[in-house]
């Protein structure tokens, strides 16, 4: 293991603890998008620039897959990404009319850090990672674009247009949180 890998390997471990450790409460659509904003911001804080994800699209995300934190997954497990648990053994909760497990998180971030490492790590999101790192390398970002990679996220056909509804519902309701200039 080299020096930068060590580093970014203790950068994690930091921010897995800093992310547990973290929670918010909210009673609001408003005060969940902040929230999230929040968890996005602590844990693009500690990981490499080329690995962070947008926040507006990562809010986006949480909101339609919990219904702005409303969902059953979100207030028994702080599930807001639908990320599916695969261990029966590890904690988790039994979707309703199915078979799936889905994970449940102690803390609400924890599920904001395991879908930027989902979204990071597995194969399905080759293609964004593909995207991304194009766009960190001309420095410019086009959350669309990134929204567009998206389509194997869920088994909804439209779901990357609802993304992108969504991201444009964040910018004109939440003008002071997103700003089109600075997406990230």
């Amino acid at each position: 293991m080299n020096i930068i890998s060590g580093f970014c390997a203790t950068l994690l471990l930091l921010c897995q603890t800093v992310i547990s450790n973290f929670d918010f409460k909210y009673d609001t659509q408003e005060e969940f998008v902040k929230g999230i904003v929040q968890c996005t911001q602590a844990f693009n804080a500690v990981i490499p620039p080329e690995r962070r994800v947008v926040v507006v699209l990562s809010v986006a995300q949480a909101g339609l897959e919990s219904d702005w934190g409303r969902s059953r997954f979100a207030k028994l497990g702080n599930n807001f990404y639908g990320i599916i648990q695969p261990d029966p053994a590890e904690p988790h909760i039994r979707a309703l009319n199915s078979d799936t497990l889905v994970k449940k998180y102690g803390r609400k971030c924890e599920s904001v850090a395991s879908y930027i490492t989902l979204l990071n790590n597995h194969d399905f999101f080759k293609e964004y990672r593909k995207e991304r790192i194009k766009q960190w390398v001309v420095q410019e970002v086009n959350v669309e674009a990134l929204a567009d990679t998206l389509h194997g996220y869920a088994t909804d056909p439209f779901y990357v247009y609802k993304v992108k509804d969504t991201i444009a519902y964040l910018y004109k309701t939440y003008p002071t949180i997103f700003h089109l200039t600075t997406p990230a």
